[in-house]
């Protein structure tokens, strides 16, 4: 329903990375034949579906510590080709490499210990990984910093189960030596609520990919709220 539903510049925020997503996905089933594909936070099954509908001969996992989501996931995913498992993150039921495209989005901030997650999603995928995370912007990291204006900065972000604030830099070092190349696209350069000013989400599109192509250029890859990141392992 996030996709379907809702204020239109948290519409705008999550089909952004539902993009970058899919666009990943298709990359790597279109010109890869994967035999393998695990979604590791599946929830009610969305990206389970969207693969089996499309690239049938890839058997599909979906992988969820929570068993209610993975009993939704069963039910809409009913395809031949798919299973489903009820595990952490930290702790997958899989052998080395034994997965070839894992993905894994919006988990790592709900794990304590998320660079133990990344090891374990490493050690298991074996040709890619797709992995999506949010962070905090620069304004917010700013404001945060002051004091009195905390209180006003967590306002801005909705509390949504995060415990962990996922650094893209910690990330890719603990990949290091897994990987012959990371593309990152990441995007959201102010909180969402710094946009509803702009009344048209094809402007504030505009605006951002701007932003955030600056953000880029200069390194400053962690000040945006959405990273997304395709990995291909040196195998």
């Amino acid at each position: 329903m996030m996709y379907l539903r809702g204020n239109k510049h948290e519409l705008w925020w999550h089909r952004k990375r539902l993009h970058y997503i899919i666009s990943f996905l298709s990359e790597i089933l279109e010109k890869d034949r994967a035999v393998t594909f695990a979604d590791i936070g599946c929830a009610e099954g969305f990206y389970i579906e969207y693969v089996t509908s499309r690239y049938s001969r890839t058997y599909c996992i979906g992988v969820d510590i929570a068993s209610a989501y993975v009993k939704k996931a069963k039910m809409n995913c009913k395809t031949s080709n798919t299973d489903f498992v009820v595990c952490d993150v930290a702790n997958l039921p899989f052998k080395k490499d034994s997965v070839d495209v894992i993905l894994c989005s919006e988990v790592l901030e709900h794990v304590y210990d998320y660079l133990k997650s990344v090891s374990e999603i490493a050690r298991t995928g074996k040709k890619y990984l797709i992995i999506s995370f949010p962070g905090h912007t620069c304004i917010y990291k700013i404001i945060g910093k002051m004091g009195p204006l905390k209180r006003f900065a967590d306002r801005l972000v909705p509390d949504v189960g995060h415990v962990s604030e996922v650094k893209l830099g910690q990330v890719q070092a603990t990949l290091k030596g897994n990987y012959v190349a990371c593309k990152i696209r990441i995007g959201s350069a102010f909180p969402i609520r710094g946009y509803q000013f702009v009344f048209s989400t094809r402007l504030v599109d505009f605006i951002d990919d701007v932003i955030c192509s600056i953000l880029q250029r200069t390194g400053l890859d962690d000040y945006a709220n959405i990273h997304v990141m395709k990995v291909t392992k040196s195998v």
